[in-house]
């Protein structure tokens, strides 16, 4: 018998404080679980800049979001001579480098965001061929969630001005990038 109640308070002696630690420590697990898996994680992860180019292809589907491009693009695209050619625009605007500017600056013009992607031949060295600018950056997002595996993502602190919006979807336990709906036509 003296056994049996020493367990007894042995254990009561745990119980509380094992209670407590559950409350405190459960919702804190759930939060971090719930923003390393959501799309908030991946835009951070595709925002700063000292994640490696080679790593950003992890976190978004080229072949999607070329598509998406490709259906923004104005007819007149396809009659551009060489070197610029549709299949170059799109691969420019599909760079890493420029998925990540797309995501940094989404109320920036395109154009700017797909330089970034070019081939080392189209790219100009000349300081003087480029003017100085500010960044259109965010640092707040508003999320849609459109059903269990799908996310569209778009800057949300500005009233008077729309940004460009970000549809992500679930692959596993983790959220890709799979399209980037521009505010205007590619041209």
């Amino acid at each position: 018998m003296r056994n049996q109640s020493g367990t007894t308070s042995i254990i009561m002696r745990f119980a509380r404080p094992l209670s407590i630690s559950a409350v405190v420590i459960g919702p804190v697990l759930l939060f971090l679980g719930w923003y390393f898996l959501s799309p908030r994680f991946t835009i951070s992860q595709l925002s700063d800049w000292s994640t490696a180019s080679q790593d950003l292809t992890a976190l978004y589907d080229r072949a999607k979001v070329r598509s998406s491009f490709e259906q923004q693009m104005l007819p007149q695209v396809e009659t551009y001579p060489p070197p610029w050619t549709k299949r170059v625009v799109l691969d420019a605007m599909t760079d890493p480098d420029a998925i990540r500017a797309f995501v940094v600056e989404p109320y920036g013009d395109w154009q700017f965001a797909a330089a970034l992607g070019l081939p080392d031949e189209l790219q100009t060295e000349d300081p003087t061929d480029v003017m100085p600018r500010l960044m259109e950056t965010t640092e707040n997002w508003e999320f849609e969630r459109k059903g269990i595996d799908e996310f569209v993502a778009s800057p949300s602190d500005r009233s008077d001005q729309q940004g460009n919006s970000y549809k992500f979807e679930r692959e596993g336990l983790r959220w890709r990038l799979v399209s980037i709906k521009l505010t205007t036509k590619i041209r």
